[in-house]
């Protein structure tokens, strides 16, 4: 025998337990002299003695009761494996807690957490809206299973993530501001005019407040919001402009205010989903994959 199997593994656990390769045969429903051969093939394949036979029985050297642990881990992992498979084969069941931006969830991510529950009917789902930074931090301290983000907050090691979908950040102005009719506008633009804030720590704001940095100028922020909602109001009745990313600037009341691309290459936002590092229970994993396909490398999948 030149390579390790798992029926040559099974009948020595069966001997160490059996003590006996008689018993362990008939246990086994195979001839002693086949259990045997087996043994020996193992033995000549790791070149060790793995049996006593004695008085007592046939027992396991020091080198067979490692093999013997070994073997146990080995078959304890078989058994995880087919428990997980028979749960898809059955359809997968289980409970999923997702934290995602609300640009996600309004964009698109709804209606594929439908289309999920669809196909894994026995698996049920706990959504939480959250900003970005919350996101991470959910997944990274275990009270979330999968997260959806926008780039870029600062990633823990224990966090991998994976490419997922593109979003945009457009201007959000009244129907009859000087820029509203621009096939697409740069932020400079907007730095002269009052800004409507939305939530102070979402990453939206804080890519503002970095390109503001970047043009030596300040945000003229005079209003801030908590909600998506509240802010495309005060923009509509005339309060100043926001930036918000397309999703949520799209279910803005029509006629009254429009949305307008930003042209600067920063608007331009990668969704990541992430998950922390490890083996993935099966019902996080049918989710993972679910919205990306077959889950990668992480050292490949992961956001340098």
């Amino acid at each position: 025998m030149t390579k390790l199997d798992l029926l040559s593994l099974r009948l020595f656990l069966t001997v160490c337990e059996e003590k006996s390769i008689g018993r362990a045969a008939e246990r086994e429903s195979i001839t002693p002299s086949a259990v045997t051969k087996r043994i020996q093939d193992l033995e000549y394949l790791f070149d060790v003695k793995l049996l006593y036979r004695g008085a007592k029985g046939t027992i396991p050297t020091p080198v067979g009761e490692a093999l013997a642990d070994h073997a146990r881990s080995i078959f304890a992992l078989v058994d995880g494996m087919r428990t997980d498979l028979s749960e898809f084969a059955q359809g997968a069941k289980g409970h999923v807690r997702i934290s995602a931006v609300p640009s996600a969830l309004v964009g698109f991510l709804a209606v594929e957490l439908r289309d999920f529950t669809e196909t894994y009917p026995r698996i049920d789902l706990d959504i939480r809206e959250q900003m970005s930074s919350e996101v991470v931090h959910a997944v990274a301290t275990g009270t979330a299973d999968i997260g959806i983000y926008a780039t870029p907050p600062e990633i823990p090691g224990e966090v991998e993530t994976y490419a997922y979908k593109h979003d945009e950040l457009v201007a959000v102005l009244p129907a009859d501001h000087p820029l509203a009719a621009r096939a697409s506008i740069a932020f400079q633009d907007l730095l002269s005019a009052d800004i409507v804030g939305v939530s102070e720590n979402s990453s939206v704001m804080s890519q503002l407040r970095r390109a503001a940095a970047e043009l030596n100028q300040h945000l003229n922020l005079r209003y801030q919001a908590h909600s998506n909602e509240v802010a495309r109001e005060l923009v509509a009745a005339g309060f100043g402009v926001t930036v918000l990313p397309r999703g949520l600037a799209a279910s803005a009341r029509s006629g009254r205010i429009v949305s307008v691309p930003l042209s600067d290459a920063w608007a331009r936002r990668e969704m990541r989903v992430c998950v922390r590092r490890g083996a993935l229970p099966a019902q996080t994993r049918a989710m993972v994959e679910f919205l990306i396909g077959n889950v990668p490398d992480p050292k490949r999948g992961r956001q340098a």
